[in-house]
């Protein structure tokens, strides 16, 4: 059997980095010629589409061809390698995650213009921690919450309560069972500082300065673009985050906000 087919999911791949890398770049030019009112460049939106479209109708072919040869591989497997069914598989998960790696790009490349409106910020806190409360208590982990009273502040609510809720699900995700998560609120020099604090494994000091990267992730099965959103959306508001970490011991990510 010719097992050059493996060929052709590493050429998506390449085709699929090659064509991310050139819409990250487009966006980035689009942001700075806001920051610097100039219309000469188009907004990626198009060309993110196009790619998203021209890369899932082959992924999607390659998925099916996949699994029809792992069906085959399974029921003639006297003349097939012992471990060719599950380089089949191992390739079919592949080609999935690379479909999630498209899919949280877009979510990336479109995200929306801020629609700001005054917004209470605790309340904004409580309702993203009642909605995690189910996976937390899922996984035995204690949630202690810290929440002064602030003052109002101006938002676009759905992209930040989104953003707080990605800090909170990795958070969860990185404490071992029984483990605590501490979130905080507070006024603090004219504005407002918030913090996301786990005691999970941490992370090692040479991937701190590159866990907001697009398309860095310290987890497994992680696309590398869930914090580089978080970091758009906050600085988008005028705001900073930080991140501080233990190995071994947690990490702390801290938000800090003006008040207009």
């Amino acid at each position: 059997m010719d097992v050059t087919w493996w060929l052709i999911p590493s050429g998506t791949v390449l085709i699929l980095a090659v064509g991310i890398l050139t819409v990250a770049a487009q966006r980035r030019r689009w942001l700075r010629a806001q920051k610097l009112n100039s219309d000469s460049d188009k907004p990626p939106h198009l060309l993110t589409r196009q790619l998203i479209h021209e890369i899932r109708n082959p992924l999607n072919s390659i998925s099916l061809n996949l699994q029809i040869l792992e069906e085959d591989l399974s029921v003639d497997n006297r003349s097939a390698p012992a471990d060719l069914q599950s380089r089949v598989r191992r390739v079919r998960a592949e080609v999935e995650r690379l479909d999630r790696i498209l899919t949280d790009f877009r979510r990336y490349a479109n995200l929306p213009p801020l629609t700001f409106e005054t917004c209470n910020l605790a309340l904004l806190i409580e309702e993203v921690l009642d909605f995690n409360e189910p996976e937390a208590q899922r996984q035995n982990v204690q949630v202690n919450r810290e929440i002064q009273k602030l003052p109002a502040v101006q938002l676009d609510p759905s992209q930040f309560k989104q953003a707080l809720l990605n800090l909170i699900i990795n958070a969860v995700q990185a404490i071992e069972e029984g483990g605590t998560l501490s979130v905080r609120a507070k006024p603090s020099n004219g504005g407002i500082q918030i913090e996301v604090e786990d005691t999970g494994q941490g992370i090692p000091p040479e991937q701190v300065d590159k866990i907001f990267d697009l398309f860095f992730s310290t987890k497994e099965e992680g696309t590398g673009v869930g914090l580089a959103i978080v970091k758009q959306v906050i600085e988008g508001h005028g705001g900073q985050i930080n991140v501080d970490s233990t190995p071994g011991q947690g990490t702390k990510f801290s938000i800090v906000l003006p008040v207009q």
